[in-house]
């Protein structure tokens, strides 16, 4: 009896030590959701207290750098790139078809008001003249003798007629002729720079045909693009801005400015106008059509000049929409929020703020990036 006791403890033992190895053998071979759930449980159970750590942290208000703006009276001025242009840019030919015997200038030459600039072999209209003369001479002869005949009662008064009309026409070819002949020579109509020749000597050339390009130079331009709000009040007050001009090739030399002309026509993409100034004094013989201009616009004291609103450029939030906007801290509450503005122009580290602003209020000069409407926040700073 004993006997067969020990051996159903056993068989038990055995039974058991069997099904704990097929277990063991049988978890890597579990379907994969099973597997999943086991480590779910595990991870959700290790990232509990971390949760449970930063949920405290979510209300700690932000950190932030705010100031006070200002309102002041400031000299108000911009540097624009502008670009040396002459009075006017005039491509000139001859008049009449020939060849170029002379060809008297070279890029780059100074020439006056007069000065030749290229001529033709005069031969043909010489001898055109020459021609157009001993016609009119003999048509002059003509009337001359029809008239003696006509006061004596000779000739009918239909020949006389015919007489004038004929010195009337030799009197206009001679003319001509004389003229085609003044045009086998170019000359500089005004005070000049030739800008380039088109044509060699010894060349024929047509009517028309450009031979050189000459720019005026008895008044030097200067064309900038300026921002609408700068053009308008250029164009209703130019006195309201000093206006000067230095030139990096030109070392020493500073030019003061006059309003000449006002494009209209504003460039779509930039949203800016041409103007045209000129330089008013004496000109440096250095200076050249084509070089780079620094052009310096100051308000001109004595304007009633108005305080303005001051924010350092860092209070400028331009990241989130189309208008920039600044943060505007309300010390009472410790909240923010966003205020659309309108810049004018930027003083050193600092910009005016045209509209959108009182003078008064507190704005986030550091940190508004990580700001939305009604956050509370820390100050610092202030």
């Amino acid at each position: 009896m004993n006997s067969n006791k020990t051996n159903r403890s056993w068989k038990r033992i055995a039974s058991v030590i069997a099904i704990v190895a097929a277990a063991t053998l049988a978890v890597p071979f579990l379907p994969w959701s099973l597997t999943d759930l086991w480590a779910q449980t595990t991870a959700d159970a290790e990232d509990a207290p971390v949760e449970a750590t930063s949920a405290p942290q979510a209300d700690r208000p932000v950190t932030v750098e705010v100031t006070r703006v200002l309102s002041r009276i400031i000299n108000q001025s911009r540097t624009v790139a502008g670009r040396v242009e002459p009075a006017r840019t005039v491509d000139i030919a001859f008049q009449v078809p020939g060849q170029i015997i002379s060809l008297d200038v070279e890029p780059g030459d100074r020439i006056p008001e007069g000065g030749v600039i290229a001529s033709l072999d005069q031969a043909d209209f010489n001898l055109a003249v020459d021609r157009a003369q001993a016609s009119f001479e003999l048509a002059n002869s003509e009337l001359q003798r029809a008239e003696s005949l006509a006061e004596r009662g000779v000739a009918a008064d239909s020949r006389l007629d015919t007489a004038r009309a004929q010195f009337a026409q030799s009197d206009v070819a001679l003319r001509e002729a004389q003229r085609r002949l003044s045009q086998t020579q170019i000359v500089s109509p005004f005070d000049a720079i030739v800008a380039r020749t088109f044509v060699e000597e010894y060349v024929n050339v047509t009517s028309a045909a450009p031979v050189a390009r000459l720019q005026d130079v008895s008044e030097m331009r200067i064309m900038i693009s300026l921002p609408e709000e700068l053009a308008a009040i250029a164009r209703s007050a130019p006195d309201a801005f000093n206006i000067v001009a230095r030139f990096p090739a030109v070392p020493g030399y500073t030019a003061t400015l006059a309003l000449r002309s006002f494009s209209t026509d504003a460039d779509p993409t930039a949203q800016t106008y041409d103007l045209e100034f000129a330089i008013t004094g004496d000109i440096d013989p250095r200076l050249l059509p084509g070089m780079t201009a620094e052009v310096r616009i100051v308000i001109a004291a004595g304007n009633n000049q108005m305080e303005s609103v001051i924010v350092p450029v860092s209070a400028i939030d331009t990241t989130s929409r189309t208008d920039p906007s600044v943060w505007i801290y309300d010390p009472a509450t410790d909240q923010v929020q966003r205020r659309t503005v309108q810049l004018g122009l930027p003083v050193d580290d600092e910009i005016i703020v045209i509209e959108g602003l009182e003078g008064d209020e507190v704005v986030v000069s550091g940190g508004w990036w990580r700001l939305r409407d009604n956050q509370t926040v820390a100050v610092s700073g202030f």
